[in-house]
């Protein structure tokens, strides 16, 4: 049985789960889909034009991605702008219509691939350098409609996701189409005409961060717990179960050699496979439910809502979590305690599979909502460029450019700002207001999101 595999899901993977109040069956959890024809699918039609953003220059390959900086300046040269020419069509060929939708293939396990991600995160790399070569050549509203563009690829691009790595994928290439207004949003030549436009496609928004977050936990439990616990093999016998859930259903069950200690094979079922889904159910909407309430990020809900739920079913088998996960031979004592547990308790090898192998969904809002605060900052930045001035929230609301102060998703508090010079910050993921210092990148963990915005006599 591949017990270190278990400890490093163990280690790795131990986080949000469970809450003791009654839900709904985990049925309604499930992630409806309906697969797309061809026809009908935008990516289908996309694929072929994939080539076109990666350059067969390795050097200018590997630097394209420094252009996308909310600081780099436009691109100039000839071997960036020759590139240009030859990603033109593709540009025009790789745009959504109206009735446009993404589908992605069906998450299928573990081992599924994700080929799309990185070719389109290259798709929004070339918009960018394109919306800033327009602008340098003072085609502005060709500039500003290439990061309509992108906010428009990047708001379908998230809600099309239905797992967490996929939707980190997403949201790095909506990071790119953030960091491409914020760039526009910087420079002293933007209308208050443009800046109307990006500012109200950024506000109908709001949802986007905790919306994406509900479908990719439904989607989550829907084609990763659901799947694998369906594959897991329909036996008593706990060393074919872990060797398993070791590999998360993708491989054949190794037996224990016969001169290794095991664990015995049980008179009962040992694993519940309703109730393990039911547990899990119980977790996911917990956090669902949070999203859906307010589009903050849910400080906390980790310690409130799954690790204690978590913690006692560890307290109910700590021998056969000890057994599953450690390196060494267990010893005669040990399986006694193992096999004691698996004839008492309850469901015990469904209560190891969601203590190992349940996913982390804090970070995973974290970075989600680090992106909506930076959605909500720009919607502020713009407010005074309309403005033609950096004011108070309430000065912007009073001239019907702001409806409320820009959200900050990691506070109860509206973002921060400064005039001179000014600056638009979140608390960020500590949650505490560390003075706003900051260039824009934003990169790493920086103590507070920020966004300071370049004003000169010229611009105001």
């Amino acid at each position: 049985m591949p017990r270190p595999v278990l400890a490093l899901l163990f280690i790795g993977v131990l986080g949000p789960l469970f809450s003791t109040e009654s839900t709904a069956p985990w049925r309604e959890l499930i992630l409806e889909r309906t697969e797309r024809a061809d026809t009908d699918n935008a990516l289908a039609r996309w694929r072929s034009y994939y080539p076109a953003f990666q350059s067969e220059d390795h050097e200018l390959a590997d630097n394209l991605s420094t252009f996308s900086s909310p600081l780099s300046a436009a691109p100039t040269g000839p071997r960036i702008r020759d590139w240009l020419v030859t990603v033109e069509t593709a540009l025009g060929q790789t745009t959504l219509s109206k009735d446009d939708r993404l589908q992605f293939p069906r998450i299928h396990g573990p081992e599924t691939p994700f080929p799309d991600h990185q070719p389109l995160r290259q798709l929004a790399v070339a918009r960018v350098i394109a919306m800033k070569a327009a602008w340098a050549d003072t085609r502005r509203d060709d500039a500003v409609a290439l990061a309509l563009e992108n906010l428009n690829f990047s708001r379908e691009l998230l809600r099309s996701q239905e797992g967490l790595i996929p939707l980190l994928s997403a949201s790095g290439i909506w990071q790119i189409s953030l960091d491409s207004v914020y760039w526009l949003a910087r420079q002293p030549e933007l209308t208050a005409t443009q800046a109307v436009t990006l500012q109200t496609a950024l506000l109908n928004d709001q949802r986007l961060a905790a919306d994406s977050l509900t479908r990719a936990f439904r989607g989550e439990f829907t084609f990763f717990t659901h799947l694998v616990l369906e594959r897991l093999p329909k036996t008593r016998d706990p060393e074919m179960l872990l060797s398993s859930i070791g590999s998360l259903g993708m491989a054949p069950v190794e037996p224990p050699l016969e001169i290794e200690r095991h664990l015995s094979v049980a008179a009962h079922d040992i694993l519940n496979i309703n109730a393990t889904l039911q547990a899990s159910a119980e977790d996911v909407r917990g956090w669902i439910t949070a999203f859906q309430n307010t589009s903050r990020h849910p400080r906390g809900l980790s310690e409130t809502h799954t690790y204690p739920r978590l913690l006692t079913f560890a307290r109910e088998i700590p021998a056969l979590l000890r057994y599953a996960t450690q390196d060494a031979p267990p010893t005669p004592e040990q399986i006694a305690a193992a096999n004691a547990e698996l004839a008492t308790v309850e469901n015990p090898v469904g209560k190891l599979f969601l203590i190992i192998t349940t996913s982390q969904w804090e970070p995973l809002s974290l970075s989600i909502f680090r992106r909506e605060a930076q959605r909500s900052a720009l919607t502020g930045l713009l407010a005074w460029r309309r403005l033609g001035k950096p004011a108070p929230w309430t000065e912007l609301i009073a001239a019907g450019l702001l409806a409320e102060p820009p959200a900050d998703p990691f506070s109860t508090d509206p973002l921060l700002y400064k005039l001179h010079p000014p600056a638009i910050w979140s608390v960020g993921t500590n949650g505490t207001d560390d003075g706003g210092a900051g260039d824009g990148e934003n990169t790493g963990q920086p103590a507070d999101l920020s966004w300071p915005l370049p004003w000169s006599r010229s611009t105001r």
